[in-house]
């Protein structure tokens, strides 16, 4: 057992938050579920014989690809689809007995899973390709590229309503980008790159609804990956809508970050924090020197607004636990 785990329920217990049947039953819980020292070995021996196997195949595989028919590679992709997808199915009849060594909240099938994605993909690639070379008909690359956003988006959603793992949710994520993204170049060929922007930001809020009611997770993923977009979208919308008025520029993504900071104490989300006080960090050193160029004020400013608000911080802090106290 980890030994912050165990000092933690150590405390619990002298605290009587929990009896000692169920101390008991939480150490021979961790005990059972922890692979034992002859059991790491035996996964130790087989994850580096299976990095070798990977390693060689890496290798080879270069050398005898040039040599196959078109065909041939073809099948040689839908065979280690086929093969990665049916490793990925039988390691799940293993994950609740520790089939990784160390300790992880991934699974090797999560692993297996985005590498099939990736596998799958390819396979539709090369299938339109001889499906352009055996016929008359030509389809041009937009719509290639929309197939294959669309068989790879379908692929990431069943995997991902099938498993609700890290890998599969950041697949679904970029796939459905990708398929969106390809969809909207053919209806509107000629979009402006603020409107890029402002699809990037509606796809990163339309994500947030979804952890939000937790029909996405786990929910830290889900709101890094709505902020971040929502972030990356607003720069592109904000840098080409007031690209000559750059401290117009600097308040509208100040006060985006202010929000992002507001947002995460709402929602006691951390990586929500980050991103906005990153935010924070990046553009308010950015206004003090648009509103006093050539000057040393700057880093002083800086300095005092932070002692400030460190200052507040604290003191309500203390606010709280003082109420606390007297409850």
């Amino acid at each position: 057992m980890d030994k912050k785990i165990h000092k933690l329920i150590d405390k619990w217990l002298d605290k009587n938050v929990i009896s000692q049947s169920v101390y008991d039953e939480i150490l021979k819980f961790e005990k059972d579920v922890n692979p034992s020292p002859k059991s790491k070995v035996a996964k130790a021996i087989t994850l580096i014989g299976s990095l070798f196997l990977l390693s060689g195949l890496l290798g080879t595989l270069p050398l005898i690809w040039n040599n196959l028919a078109y065909w041939a590679q073809l099948i040689l992709l839908i065979v280690t689809t086929t093969f990665l997808i049916y490793a990925a199915n039988y390691s799940e009849k293993f994950e609740d007995k520790n089939l990784f060594i160390f300790k992880s909240s991934e699974r090797v099938s999560s692993v297996l899973y985005l590498i099939s994605t990736i596998s799958f993909g390819s396979v539709v690639v090369f299938t339109l390709n001889i499906i352009n070379q055996s016929t008359s008909q030509n389809i041009s690359e937009d719509i290639q590229i929309l197939i294959v956003s669309l068989f790879v988006a379908a692929y990431s959603l069943y995997l991902y309503s099938r498993t609700r793992q890290t890998f599969q949710h950041v697949a679904l994520f970029y796939s459905s980008i990708f398929f969106l993204g390809s969809l909207g170049n053919i209806i509107f060929p000629n979009i402006e790159p603020w409107a890029g922007g402002l699809f990037l930001i509606s796809i990163g809020f339309i994500w947030g609804l979804y952890t939000l009611n937790e029909i996405l997770g786990p929910s830290w993923l889900g709101y890094f990956l709505a902020t971040s977009t929502i972030s990356i979208g607003s720069v592109v919308s904000i840098d080409n809508l007031f690209g000559s008025n750059d401290l117009l520029e600097i308040i509208f993504l100040i006060l985006g970050s202010v929000l992002f900071v507001w947002a995460s104490i709402q929602l006691s989300e951390q990586v929500i924090f980050y991103i906005g006080g990153l935010g924070l960090v990046i553009n308010l050193p950015r206004l003090i020197t648009e509103l006093l160029p050539d000057n040393i004020w700057p880093p002083l400013i800086l300095f005092l607004v932070g002692g400030v608000l460190v200052a507040v911080g604290l003191y309500l802090n203390s606010i709280r636990e003082n109420i606390k106290n007297n409850d």
